[in-house]
């Protein structure tokens, strides 16, 4: 028998996989060729997912090419909890958590703003996670609506009805010079006899406080309860003036009229007293970047007036697509809103939600876009990077092929779109984010008890003399 050389083995084996190479890419220049794979028995669909990982983690790293953060694409389970810090100085929700435990002694009136895109349309999770809220710290009111909405329909938290001749302007359809856009990226231009109508839901059956946002606005009347009506004048003015319709006053429904053109309306709260409200500010097909278009001084104005001390940030939907393996230009971009956010909230605690599981259709059926993991790694490097908070939505629904379940279980969770949660899936993940806040502010509580004691029980020493 003949023996082998030590490296003829090598060799053949080198040879071997040269020929399978070529024969496994000969396809691809064959027009109406399929395409093989001769190694699929030898590599399964999870090192695939991984190797489009790891690519797409290698031609991100122009933005992070200076970052010491490991690119863990998997996180603990710890990892999706808020993370907090006590030492003075660091934000992390340190803000949000010192408004929470002064309300509880104080009994004033806080803010949460929560910036999204399609996934809370309709107030779908924030309804949730606001009655949850409110439950613990009191308040009740749906807080901030837009005068108009695709989705007013939709809506379970207020029934809302509008004429269809108000202009609006918007992140999409820019504002003309003498306009600008408002907290929630619309602003709302009447015309001759503009009109739209509120009334309350079993949700929130009254209402004691009203505030309407408005420009330029000459006239409008407002009828309360259907029963009384009211004409207020609204002198021209320059920049956004916030104008109280009904304070100490229960009611269940509210219509405004709008008897010249030109009045420039952002929105309404719709109140009840003191406490915690959750202001939804969604914006279909938004990637978060457009916010920095919002006018930097009614941001600051409001967020001082209106005492905002969380401003929640969930975007990626219209973001991450299975054909895009460079975001660079998105962390980019994004880094300088959340600056411009920080900026306008300095007294508010920012937290970043990372983009939940979504489904694209593959050859086997449904499954992860292959970036989704890369992308939610991206959005913890920018939080960490900003110190601010982060909640990982990805790993807290389950992770990679968690849509799948979620739209296909029972009860299902998600919409066969394999992308939205509904109004179920909603729920949940209001759930888990406040068990994760609360459990945080938990901590935060006990270690601020601590030090209060510690301080109330030192001792001056002269007072021993």
């Amino acid at each position: 028998m003949k023996k082998f050389r030590n490296n003829e083995p090598v060799k053949i084996l080198f040879f071997i996989t040269v020929i399978l190479s070529a024969i496994s890419v000969m396809p691809n220049y064959l027009k109406g060729s399929k395409k093989i794979n001769l190694y699929s028995d030898i590599v399964n669909k999870k090192s695939k997912k991984d190797e489009t990982q790891n690519l797409a983690i290698v031609n991100d790293s122009v933005f992070f090419k200076n970052d010491t953060i490991k690119p863990v694409l998997k996180d603990t389970a710890k990892s999706s909890s808020v993370k907090v810090n006590y030492k003075i100085g660091e934000l992390d929700l340190s803000e949000f958590f010192e408004a929470l435990h002064n309300n509880e002694n104080e009994n004033g009136k806080i803010r949460i703003a929560w910036f999204g895109d399609s996934m809370i349309e309709g107030d779908l999770v924030t309804q949730d996670f606001r009655k949850l809220m409110q439950k613990l710290f009191g308040g009740s009111g749906v807080g901030f609506v837009p005068v108009t909405s695709p989705v007013a329909q939709f809506r379970q938290t207020i029934r809302q009805t509008f004429s269809d001749d108000w202009q609006v302007y918007s992140f999409i359809k820019k504002p003309r010079q003498n306009f600008k856009l408002g907290i929630g990226g619309y602003s709302f231009v009447s015309s001759k006899g503009s009109w739209v109508d509120y009334k309350t839901s079993r949700l929130y059956p009254v209402y004691s406080e009203v505030k309407i946002i408005c420009r330029q606005c000459p006239a409008a009347s407002f009828i309360l309860n259907e029963d009384t009506a009211d004409v207020f004048p609204i002198d021209s003015v320059t920049a956004f003036k916030e104008i109280e319709l009904v304070k100490n006053k229960t009611i269940k429904g509210i219509k405004l009229t709008f008897e010249k053109p030109g009045c420039e309306i952002h929105g309404l709260y719709f109140d009840n007293g003191k406490g915690v409200y959750v202001d939804n500010f969604s914006f279909r097909g938004n990637s978060g970047i457009p916010l920095s278009n919002i006018p930097f001084g009614e941001l600051k104005n409001l967020g001082t007036k209106e005492n905002y001390k969380l401003i929640i940030l969930s975007y990626g939907l219209n973001v991450v697509a299975h054909d895009i393996k460079n975001y660079s230009w998105y962390a980019s971009s994004f880094q300088k809103t959340l600056n411009y956010i920080k900026e306008a909230f300095p007294d508010a605690s920012i937290l970043i939600m990372s983009v939940g599981d979504k489904s694209y259709r593959a050859e086997d059926g449904y499954e992860t876009e292959p970036d989704i993991p890369v992308f939610v790694e991206l959005q913890k490097r920018i939080a960490q990077r900003s110190n601010v908070a982060f909640y990982n939505l990805y790993e807290a629904m389950g992770g990679y092929n968690s849509m799948v379940g979620w739209a296909e279980g029972n009860p299902r969770l998600a919409n066969l779109d394999y992308t939205h949660p509904n109004f179920a899936g909603g729920r949940k993940i209001a759930g888990m984010l406040y068990d994760d806040i609360i459990k945080s502010y938990d901590r935060y509580s006990k270690t601020v008890s601590v030090m209060e004691v510690k301080k109330d029980t030192i001792i001056d020493p002269q007072a021993k003399q």
